[in-house]
Order: structure tokens, then C-alpha cells, then sequence
């Protein structure tokens, strides 16, 4: 039988966002980082998600790479993808000052010869929910 590859654990997710607050502390306005990792399959997932307490700035960006076609471990991919996401965060906050932007939708990169995709949009679902609410309320009246 053989072995389970070990995959990034939630902990490792935490200290990998912990690494980033405190890498780009001085450019978060009150903002943090979060880390997520998941396998599906041939493919692996993360999202970075830059966010502030209220969330009326919410930044997930995602990146997926199907680790077994680019002759990768699972874990592996997952922690490319995050050394890529870390880099575009390093430009976005620190040197276009946050005018750097990813497509909204899946669209293909390559870096260091590996073949993936991401994207990322900016939301505010604080005035979301606002709208939401208000919406309802109306719907009835």
C-alpha cells in the first residue's frame, strides 16, 4: 500500500498568513492575511485573501495548478502557488500601491516553467450585505 503525501494542513495555512502579516505589516492598513489549500483531484487550489475586519475590502485571489500534468507532489504545487501569490502581493501592496490587478476570471500564467491560472477581484461585501438587506426589506414592502 502506498503511502498518503502529506498535504498542507490548516496550520500550515495559519502560519503561512501569520509569515505574510508580518512580511507586509506596513503596508495593511488594518487589513490581514488569511491562507487556504485544497486538492481536488489532479488540481490544487489556494486563495490568499487580503481582508479587513469589516470586509468592506475583500481581496481573495486564487490560483489553481494541475500539479500531476506539470510532474509535481500536490504540496509542492501548493506551496508554488502561494510563493507566486506572495510575490503578486509584494507588488500589489508595496510597489503599484494597490493598482496592480488580476483578471476576474481563471486566466492562464506561466512562471519558472510551470503552467497555471488565477484570479482575483476585489469586492466589498460589507455595502454587499447593505444592499442585500435593503433589498429585502423593499421586496416585502
Amino acid at each position: 500500500m502506498q503511502e498518503q503525501e502529506k498535504f498542507i494542513t490548516p496550520e500550515e495555512c495559519q502560519e503561512l498568513a501569520t509569515a505574510m502579516n508580518a512580511k507586509y505589516k506596513i503596508a495593511l492598513k488594518g487589513r490581514s492575511f488569511s491562507v487556504s489549500a485544497r486538492k481536488d483531484g489532479p488540481g490544487v487550489y489556494v486563495c490568499i485573501l487580503l481582508k479587513n475586519p469589516d470586509e468592506s475590502f475583500y481581496y481573495p485571489v486564487e490560483g489553481r495548478v494541475m500539479f500531476e500534468a506539470e510532474e509535481m507532489k500536490a504540496s509542492e504545487a501548493a506551496l508554488f502557488l502561494v510563493d507566486y501569490l506572495d510575490i503578486y502581493f509584494e507588488e500589489f501592496l508595496l510597489e503599484e500601491e494597490e493598482s496592480l490587478y488580476l483578471p476576474i476570471d481563471w486566466s492562464d500564467f506561466n512562471y519558472e516553467a510551470v503552467d497555471f491560472q488565477v484570479k482575483g477581484q476585489i469586492l466589498n461585501r460589507k455595502l454587499e450585505a447593505m444592499a442585500d438587506q435593503f433589498l429585502q426589506e423593499n421586496e416585502q414592502a
